[in-house]
């Protein structure tokens, strides 16, 4: 035996160790490995297996699970055992083929490394250096090997090109080498890519790929490939098996790792970094490097990198943010006062993470001036600094040493269960176990010189804080007395602080509130906009308290600035504006869907500094006047979709305001909305045309109409609805071709010119949509072609139509059209809906089949759902549709698109009772009017329960009560008249009638193309 075991600390467990002895000795003779028994029936060799099984039980394990490996450890010279052993990996795991083989094989050679390296620990045979080094070899070889082998596997699917490198007579074998011009790399970070790791630890890794450099073949998307890749990377390097793992891998250093794949581009990251990189991002890429794949394509994309991290010059928000990267750091994870008992030696008070942060603070300042300080591993790192008169010689010596014991430390924690932790135990027995492994004879000496070192590093940590800090004076040292939410662990002042503005989970609160001024979401990422916000959190927390709930309030904010592109802007229009804060209270208080259409577009409170914003919305032709001089800025087709987008979300959220302030009715705003909805399918019809004509041209005489149903139909539209259309054109006999140089029939240039004219209202911009369209209402539903001659229309109403066809027709207004082609299809309305053919009892029949239909599929029997539920909208709209159908002929004039405007009619025609008709109109608008802020403020599944106080409050303003329980009771009312109504009217007289054989409302058989 060669190992020098004079120093191997003594066992923790002295009769748990001579146990394992015992088993490990008889096991070596039951397997027949004699030279391993009579060398650890030596005195060395029992002195040193003692010392591990009395304080290891994972490595304990591991000998047991491989006792073969211990005989070449015993005998030959480490470092040529860890070189022969990483050969062979390089030599035999790039032939293994199927997924199982390999993972088997990086988890024999994990447990193997970590044997090896543990030995060369225990027994001083290795400097830290060494065994860190030896960890991180084993890991960057894992993570190649790895990676190779899914590059070869995608190459032999046909998903990726064998590079041209690769002879053509050779067999693919996944070496390190076949990753060469693939374009697909990884990046290790922290301590995995320069000889750091740790003995237990996880690898960070960032996964890009070169677009410029691929040669993607398969037939999905190279993204596609590349992520799954990388999810596959993950599974084989941290999966659990009977062999184990080899490392957890986290990717979450990446840029934006909620929004963005496990694989990105690096142009995506490019862009990231130069654009909203933060700080701490540009001190993790100092330690980045790329250690698998593409190693050429890796260290491209840092060295196109080096002005983001390496900056000449530091302005002084760059320079305060890093004063909070050092703030953050040393707070992170505190235990209170420096102690033994529970310390964390990474992340406590006087850890290696405050080493690390010491010399990257000057890194991130210096190194832009001085290229000697850009160097990685830390210790190389803190000599750079001494060399270079940043820190004293003195200094650099008590870091270095402090840094070697409390990585050694480390280590020791780690090798007991191989468990990612870094904590000393939090008994007195754990600790004295640790001494014990550290090799110090007690708990007091280990406890001195342990305590020793946390405190000389946390001075000089301390010191460097105040050294670089640019002065606590150019703080606001007014609001800093009272709260601070820059610490991890809150002052009792800001605590109290937070509960004096009504908050109760101040604890909760306070995190939140801390997480903006860390860059947590992209709103707050930049300095400028922590800095205008600071001094808005005492207003944002007065608006808060004013809810009713503050901590509810508090989330929403969170939770819309989670969403927010950016900062400044909205910050700075607050804090210019601080009344604005009330407002926006309110909305996220009461309003998701306004809210989250701000959060989009935050400059939407723009409109609001309008002086007539809370004033009578603008009749149709100033809002046709002010979206034309808005478009005549466009400068292409794209302008002019985002142009729309934003004058239309201006307007819906000037009304959508004005419903939660209650200053205006459902049919006023139904009535706005429709105009907005008119104005801009107008503005946006016309430039469609225009660029369509471009290429097909136009045909001479005719021309197309839009027909609108449902609530757009009946201007009833609330800020949430769709638009029901149907696409009408007409034609002359005599010109069936358009006269562009891409000629169309007619048919064909109508059904592409209305399909172009959809995806213009609804495809997602930067703006967003402008509206969902619905088109099963035209002739044949979404079996029937999009556009449709009026002739068409005309016949198939007549002769293929359902009754609810029919019904949904009343609610027929056109919204854009010639005035020719408009009046055709009003009287081609007209006459459909009066025609004196009508079948009476089929269209009684009909009407109520179909509204038990509905029942069946959406019927509820919660109140709240007002459309549905019995004696609801629904209920209302059939019983208008079934008497205007049933009168029409007798008495034209009581079709009307608006249900309100239908009730009246049949009161002013005699055809309904008096008393029954006033009561139905009464219903309708009370139930209309609480929709309308329900669909606002809800996703239309409102609980009186769950619902938030000022909703409740807005709700009882709104339906015109002393309190919010007197609604439900008058909604109970209402809804009972209507199903009264409704059941004299339809249900009963319809259950007297015989089921009859299908046929149109006007008699006619029913055709098997009809819709049904």
């Amino acid at each position: 035996m060669i190992l020098d075991v004079r120093n191997v600390p003594q066992a923790f467990d002295g009769n748990q160790a001579q146990v394992k002895y015992n088993d490990f000795i008889e096991q070596t003779l039951n397997a027949g490995l004699t030279e391993l028994s009579n060398l650890i029936k030596t005195e060395e060799g029992q002195k040193l297996l003692l010392s591990i099984f009395g304080n290891s039980p994972y490595l304990t394990k591991l000998i047991f699970r491989g006792g073969e490996n211990l005989t070449p450890m015993l005998t030959t010279d480490l470092d040529l055992l860890r070189d022969q052993f990483f050969e062979n990996m390089r030599q035999d795991i790039p032939d293994l083929i199927d997924r199982v083989s390999i993972m088997k094989a990086l988890r024999q050679a994990k447990a193997y490394i970590a044997l090896l390296t543990a030995i060369a620990d225990i027994t001083e045979s290795w400097s830290l250096l060494e065994i860190t080094q030896t960890l991180s070899d084993f890991a960057i070889l894992a993570t190649q090997l790895t990676v190779s082998h899914l590059l070869r596997a995608a190459m032999d699917k046909g998903d990726l090109a064998i590079p041209e490198h690769w002879p053509n007579d050779q067999q693919l074998r996944a070496t390190p080498e076949l990753a060469q011009n693939t374009g697909y790399f990884v990046l290790g970070m922290g301590k995995t890519s320069w000889g750091e790791l740790n003995y237990s630890s996880d690898i960070d890794l960032i996964v890009l790929y070169d677009t410029h450099v691929i040669n993607y073949t398969g037939k999905r998307s190279h993204q596609d490939c590349f992520i799954k890749l990388t999810q596959s990377l993950v599974k084989i390097m941290q999966e659990w098996t009977e062999d184990g793992y080899v490392f957890r891998t986290d990717l979450r250093l990446r840029p934006d790792p909620g929004a963005t794949p496990v694989a990105i581009s690096t142009d995506a990251a490019e862009i990231y970094y130069q654009s909203i990189g933060l700080n701490w991002e540009r001190s993790a890429m100092i330690k980045a490097r790329p250690i698998a794949g593409d190693i050429k394509a890796g260290q491209e994309f840092l060295k196109r990198l080096t002005g983001f991290v390496w900056r000449k010059h530091l302005d002084y928000a760059a320079l305060q943010d890093i004063h909070n990267i050092k703030k953050q750091i040393h707070r992170h994870h505190r235990h209170g006062e420096i102690q033994i008992k529970g310390h964390d030696v990474k992340l406590g008070r006087g850890g290696i993470r405050e080493i690390e942060f010491f010399a990257q603070i000057y890194q991130l300042i210096s190194g832009g001036r001085e290229p000697s300080l850009r160097v990685a591993p830390t210790l190389d790192a803190l000599h750079a600094l001494e060399q270079s008169g940043k820190i004293s010689t003195q200094d650099y010596n008590e870091l270095k040493q402090s840094y070697i014991f409390l990585r050694r430390l480390e280590h020791r924690i780690q090798m007991v269960n191989d468990e990612q932790t870094h904590a000393l135990p939090d008994t007195e027995e754990g600790v004295q176990h640790i001494a014990t492994f550290m090799g110090y004879n007690s708990l007091e000496e280990f406890s001195d010189v342990a305590l020793g070192h946390f405190h000389r590093v946390h001075d000089l940590y301390e010191g460097l804080l105040k050294d670089t800090h640019t002065s606590d004076a150019d703080e606001d040292k007014s609001s800093q007395a009272v709260y601070n939410f820059n610490l991890d662990t809150p002052t009792p002042e800001t605590l109290d602080y937070l509960e004096q503005h009504g908050l109760k989970d101040v604890d909760a609160s306070y995190a939140l509130i801390a997480g903006w001024f860390r860059g947590r979401y992209r709103a707050c990422r930049t300095q400028r906009a922590r800095d205008i916000l600071s001094p808005l959190i005492p207003a944002v927390l007065d608006a808060f308290s004013k809810t009713g709930d503050a901590d509810a309030s508090l989330r929403k904010f969170d939770n819309f600035l989670s969403k927010l592109p950016s900062g400044v802007q909205l910050f700075s229009l607050i804090n210019a504006h601080p009344w604005l804060l009330e407002l926006l209270s309110e909305i996220l208080s009461i309003s998701p869907a306004l809210a989250e259409g701000l959060s989009k577009h935050p400059l939407l409170l723009d409109a609001v500094l309008h002086p007539k914003f809370f004033t009578d919305f603008p009749d149709k032709v100033t809002l046709e006047d002010t979206l034309n001089i808005q478009l005549q800025t466009a400068r292409d087709f794209q302008d002019v979709l985002d142009i729309c987008r934003k004058w239309a979300n201006e307007q819906k959220f000037q009304i959508g305001v004005q419903i939660l302030r209650n200053t205006v009715d459902a049919a006023t705003v139904g009535h706005a909305l429709t105009n907005v909805a008119d104005v801009v399918i107008t503005a946006l019809f016309n430039k469609v045309e225009e660029e369509f004509a471009i290429r097909h041209g136009r045909i001479a005489g005719a021309s197309m109409a839009i027909l609108a149903l449902g609530k757009f139909g009946g201007r009833e539209l609330t800020p949430q609805s769709d638009l029901d259309l149907v696409f009408i054109y007409d034609m002359p006999e005599d010109n069936p071709y358009s006269d562009g140089k891409k000629s169309l029939s007619t048919n064909h240039y109508y059904s592409r010119l209305s399909q172009n004219f959809i995806n213009a209202i609804t495809a997602l911009t930067g703006e967003g949509r402008l509206y969902e369209v619905d088109m099963r209402l035209r002739p044949s539903g979404n079996a029937g072609p999009i556009a449709v001659s009026l002739d068409a229309f005309r016949q198939y109403q007549l002769e293929s139509a359902w009754t609810w066809e029919h019904m949904a027709l009343t609610r027929g207004r056109v919204c854009m059209g010639t005035p020719a082609l408009t009046d055709k299809i009003n009287q081609t309305v007209q006459s459909i809906l009066c025609h004196d053919h009508r079948h009476l009892d089929n269209l009684l029949f009909e009407t109520h089949k179909m509204r038990e239909r509905l029942r069946t599929e959406f019927g509820t029997d919660n109140i709240w759902s007002l459309k549905h539920c019995r004696g609801g909208l629904v209920d209302v709209e059939f019983i208008c549709q079934y008497l205007s159908l049933k009168h029409a002929q007798n008495a034209p004039d009581i079709i009307a698109a608006n249900t309100v405007t239908a009730i009246q009619n049949l009161l002013r025609a005699g055809l309904m009772d008096p008393q029954d008709g006033e009561q139905l109109l009464q219903a309708c608008m009370y139930m209309r009017d609480a929709q309308l802020l329900i669909r606002l403020c809800t996703d239309d599944r409102f609980s009186p329960q769950d619902a938030p106080a000022n909703l409740k409050k807005a709700l009882t303003f709104a339906m015109k009560t002393e309190n919010f329980d007197e609604i439900e009771p008058q909604l109970i009312e209402a809804q009972n008249t209507v199903t009264r109504l409704y059941e004299e009217i339809i249900a009963k007289p319809a259950a007297e009638i015989l089921p009859l054989s299908p046929m149109t409302p006007l008699g006619f058989p029913i055709k098997p193309s009809a819709s049904s």
